[in-house]
């Protein structure tokens, strides 16, 4: 018998969707029939859709794919399918989905309010809605928790631990609703998406208390406040996509970075972080993810002096076993030395959408101007394009140029012409231009000219926070 358990509690306010999950729920029995016994069955509906396709990934790995209907649903079966955590992408969206073999779940979401509106029911529905309803709970704690930094230490303790012990008292009420004890996996899952984002609250703690209060020395603290590191995991590979998990571990790293350079004469915190988590991380593609993420971030500072470069550069390729990594690396390091910050942009030759040549040096003379090149990853255009619109709202005077350097020319107009994007701002980058190879790659890479026409960054990254926080800083200036 299907059990309808641990739901929103604002879902069974609407009657619509009442009937709805009902239906739902004939859908599952009469799609059910006649399936294998050691299928994972996953489907649903979804209201105003943004594609045609949902995705479920296992990692960043895409496992099984559904074409909506007519009505906009959905289903997908898949064999031997092992205990899990996995995803599933609509359109820019994603959301955790927590399997066990023969699970038969079904969703229903608006994607006018993704997160709060997905409702799973069927089997194993229980143990989704709990894992989907922890991350809007921890989602909105991180937003409200901005006040309780002024506080001192023990009472900021004693809020974490009163919130630590709510949602555990909650998890205990699911345990007790359930026929059956919870996987060793699923225990794991939901107690590090109750300590994890509450550990990073304590870990974002000093800086934050000291910026709040103003004060001029940094605040410190005693072992005892950050006695949960004793019993920490940071090599938990069936972890590594679960992003309360993988954020604390990187600031927990950052803030070791910060205290090595208080405790030694190396001041950079690139460099410091790489060091942390090569000595820390034993997960090597883990690791390799990080150190990338230490150089990349090397990349991005312009304050950076050309030994700290050097001894970032060196550590990076000592200690980095991805071929991959290593390549886009080299790539970037080389196409960075080209624009060197105060210097004139280098001449950049593209072509417009009439196939007439243009040189965007002319273009971007006389106003602040982003730069950005398109990526190759379908979910980073995507949230390009969000995140370009959003961008232009709040900078009104900043202009944005786009250009392509993948596509082909009839791909690239059709690209255009979809997504409605301004045609006197998308640009195709030419093949022939003497700098081509300087600008070239697949990553959603960006570059910040001044109304001179001399390079402020030469490197960044357009889905990084560091974007933001660069264009007010000019705004502000």
């Amino acid at each position: 018998m299907l059990k309808i358990n641990y739901l929103k509690k604002n879902y069974f306010l609407s009657p619509v969707a009442y009937t709805f999950l009902f239906g739902l729920f004939l859908l599952f029995l009469g799609c059910n029939d006649g399936s294998k016994k050691n299928n994972t069955s996953f489907g649903g509906k979804i209201k105003n859709p943004k594609g045609e396709y949902v995705y479920l990934y296992k990692g960043m790995k895409i496992i099984d794919s559904a074409k909506l209907d007519s009505n906009n649903k959905f289903r997908m079966n898949v064999d031997s399918i092992e205990i899990g955590l996995y995803t599933f992408k609509h359109g820019t969206e994603y959301q955790y989905l927590y399997l066990e073999p023969t699970d038969s779940l079904l969703i229903y979401l608006n994607t006018w309010d993704f997160d709060e509106s997905l409702i799973f029911s069927g089997k194993g529905s229980a143990k989704n809605n709990f894992l989907i309803n922890l991350y809007l709970q921890q989602e909105k704690n991180e937003k409200n928790f901005k006040y309780n930094f002024r506080l001192d230490d023990k009472e900021f303790s004693k809020i974490i631990e009163k919130g630590i012990q709510k949602q555990l008292e909650s998890y205990q009420r699911l345990i007790e609703s359930e026929d059956e004890e919870p996987s060793e996996f699923f225990d794991t899952l939901i107690k590090t998406g109750i300590y994890y984002p509450y550990f990073s609250l304590k870990e974002q703690y000093a800086y934050r208390h000291q910026r709040a209060l103003k004060l001029k020395e940094p605040l410190k603290l005693s072992d005892d406040f950050y006695r949960y590191r004793n019993d920490i995991d940071l090599n938990n590979e069936a972890l590594l996509n679960y992003a309360f998990y993988t954020t604390f571990i990187t600031t927990y790293l950052y803030n070791q970075a910060y205290a090595k350079s208080d405790e030694t004469e190396n001041t950079c915190i690139e460099l410091n972080f790489m060091e942390v988590v090569n000595k820390k991380i034993l997960i090597e593609s883990f690791k390799n993810r990080l150190l990338a993420r230490g150089i990349w971030g090397a990349l991005t500072n312009e304050k950076l002096s050309k030994d700290e470069i050097q001894a970032i550069q060196e550590f990076f390729f000592t200690n980095c076993t991805d071929s991959y990594y290593v390549s886009e690396l080299k790539k970037s390091i080389y196409q960075k030395d080209k624009l060197v910050y105060g210097n004139a942009l280098p001449k950049l030759t593209v072509y417009n959408l009439n196939g007439k040549e243009v040189i965007i040096n002319n273009i971007a003379k006389g106003s602040t101007t982003v730069i950005y090149f398109w990526p190759t990853d379908l979910g980073r255009i995507e949230m390009l394009i969000e995140k370009l619109e959003y961008y232009k709202k709040k900078y009104p005077d900043i202009l944005f140029i786009g250009i392509e350097r993948n596509k082909n020319k009839d791909d690239w107009k059709n690209f255009v012409e979809k997504n409605k994007l301004s045609k006197d701002t998308q640009y195709k980058l030419s093949e022939n231009s003497e700098t081509y190879s300087w600008f070239e790659g697949e990553m959603a890479r960006t570059i910040i000219v001044n109304e001179k026409g001399n390079v402020e960054n030469g490197y960044l990254f357009f889905l990084e926070n560091n974007l933001n926080q660069y264009l007010n800083n000019l705004k502000k200036n």
